[in-house]
């Protein structure tokens, strides 16, 4: 009798179905993209949190800087990064997600200086400004390895690469194109912006990932969970909404709760 008491008992536990992934993913303040200062931490933080949710993933989203964020999701404390292009250095700690945005990132100046960006032979005898932990870092080592004289100098971030340009620290600095000139508006002096100029000509175009740490054994499968939530968003209008919203404002600075 016991027996079938057991069997019944067992029964009427109810099913449990395959718990849901809570993912703690790090990232860098890259404004107007993604940043802890941002409604929704910005709009690639909502199209990462989305399509999270379109596969029953909840998605967190910790700031820190760039190299921390990196190595936090390398070493496995976090499960991820977010915003990161792809090279085969990265590649051997992270497995990649499909794009979730496309950069284009280009070259900074004193409009006050001849630049004539052709290819990284134009850069040779020139000081260089780039952001800690960006592929350029690797691009221009691997220029001066093979004969090039490029100075490199890095920050933490893009005002400070901007006022090396204005000190003369630099001769050009390296940025995507949105975000270089969304810092010139907001948090930059306002004569500043008439003494700063691009070259129209891309250093590259690339497209921006989630990356998940090789650490964390289930990482493949989080990746293919994200990329199916990346592909419902795009298919369902809601990816193409959001970068609309993102152009009309709707991703801004959060308003400070009031004292």
């Amino acid at each position: 009798m016991w027996q079938w008491l057991i069997i019944l008992f067992a029964f009427s536990l109810p099913v449990v179905g395959v718990a849901t992934p809570n993912l703690v993913l790090t990232s860098g303040e890259y404004q107007p993209f993604i940043s802890n200062q941002l409604v929704h931490q910005g709009v690639l933080a909502h199209i990462v949190k989305e399509a999270g949710k379109r596969q029953d993933m909840e998605i967190e989203i910790e700031f820190m800087l760039w190299q921390q964020a990196k190595e936090e999701a390398q070493t496995g404390k976090a499960h991820g990064t977010v915003g990161w292009g792809y090279t085969s250095k990265r590649e051997k700690d992270f497995i990649y997600s499909a794009p979730i945005y496309t950069e284009t990132v280009v070259f900074f100046h004193l409009k006050n200086r001849h630049f004539d960006w052709q290819s990284l032979a134009s850069l040779n005898g020139l000081r260089v400004g780039i952001s800690e932990s960006y592929i350029e870092d690797a691009m221009l080592a691997n220029f001066n390895q093979q004969g090039g004289d490029v100075v490199v100098r890095r920050y933490p971030n893009e005002v400070e690469k901007l006022r090396s340009l204005l000190t003369g620290d630099t001769d050009v600095i390296i940025g995507n194109q949105y975000v270089v000139m969304n810092t010139l508006r907001t948090v930059m002096p306002d004569d500043t912006r008439q003494h700063i100029t691009f070259h129209p000509k891309p250093l590259r175009v690339t497209p921006l990932h989630v990356l998940l740490s090789r650490q964390h054994p289930d990482s493949a499968r989080w990746v293919a969970r994200l990329n199916r939530g990346i592909n419902q968003l795009k298919n369902s209008g809601d990816y193409q909404r959001a970068w609309t919203a993102f152009r009309m404002g709707e991703f801004g600075v959060r308003a400070l709760p009031s004292e």
